[in-house]
């Protein structure tokens, strides 16, 4: 391998990583997968890499080649994450050589495979309402919690696009919700306002960085496990208080 292809591997390599941590990957998950992609040329000791939540490094043997690419933001897609273990695993057999696999990745990153809004507000809107059925509440809150949930989740995307805060959009998308289902219940519309906020808040809660913080626990990635997990406790909080405030107000 002449060395514009050592350089186009790595860049590969650290461009896989960060497609995966930003679309919701846990960190044994990247790390593995960077380790057999530089596997299938360096060997299995000749190169290897390193996997924070905020940053991705990747160093040949005795650090004669170093790569790093710098993590700014999370996502979840599990479409994405597929891809690119389905063109590692191309890549390990054989069936893309280098500048393929290149292409690929580069492909990857630039496709955008997001849904659209209104479709994502409809789904909400099923899924709090739904969940709402599930913990117990009125049948005849259904079709409220459905609006109350969409409504939370379209306030949700717009204050996460514009206001780029962390935490507080969720923080005040829980506040409205909970704030129109007291209101709602005030006047007399809603038979069950407890089961309307859980299943229209339950959309916000971060069960995929809870997720992630126990497997990376479990394979000894402590540092990551514990980030994930504080990362989880803080959005969790900032749910509650939002409903808090707007139960109170």
């Amino acid at each position: 391998m002449n060395a514009h292809e050592e350089k186009m591997l790595l860049d590969t390599c650290v461009l896989a990583g960060k497609i995966l941590m930003e679309n919701g990957a846990e960190m044994h998950r990247v790390e593995d997968t960077m380790n057999r992609i530089l596997s299938v040329e360096y060997g299995t000791n000749e190169a290897m890499s390193f996997v924070i939540p905020t940053g991705i490094f990747v160093t040949t043997h005795k650090g004669e080649s170093t790569k790093m690419k710098r993590i700014s933001s999370r996502k979840q897609d599990v479409e994405k994450i597929a891809q690119v273990n389905e063109a590692s695993r191309q890549f390990s057999s054989g069936i893309y050589d280098v500048p393929q696999f290149y292409d690929r990745m580069q492909e990857i990153s630039t496709t955008v495979t997001d849904f659209p809004l209104w479709l994502r507000v409809i789904v909400s809107g099923v899924i709090s309402a739904c969940m709402m059925i599930i913990f117990q509440g009125s049948a005849k809150d259904f079709g409220l919690t459905f609006v109350i949930g969409a409504l939370g989740y379209a306030f949700y995307y717009l204050a996460n696009r514009y206001l780029k805060v962390r935490f507080l959009q969720e923080f005040l998308a829980a506040f409205l919700v909970a704030t129109v289902a007291n209101v709602c219940a005030k006047i007399g519309i809603v038979h069950n306002v407890d089961t309307v906020i859980i299943g229209s808040i339950i959309i916000f809660v971060p069960g995929i960085q809870i997720m992630n913080s126990i497997r990376d626990f479990l394979v000894g990635n402590t540092i990551s496990g514990t980030i994930f997990l504080v990362e989880a406790m803080m959005i969790a909080a900032m749910i509650g208080a939002g409903v808090m405030s707007g139960v109170v107000f």
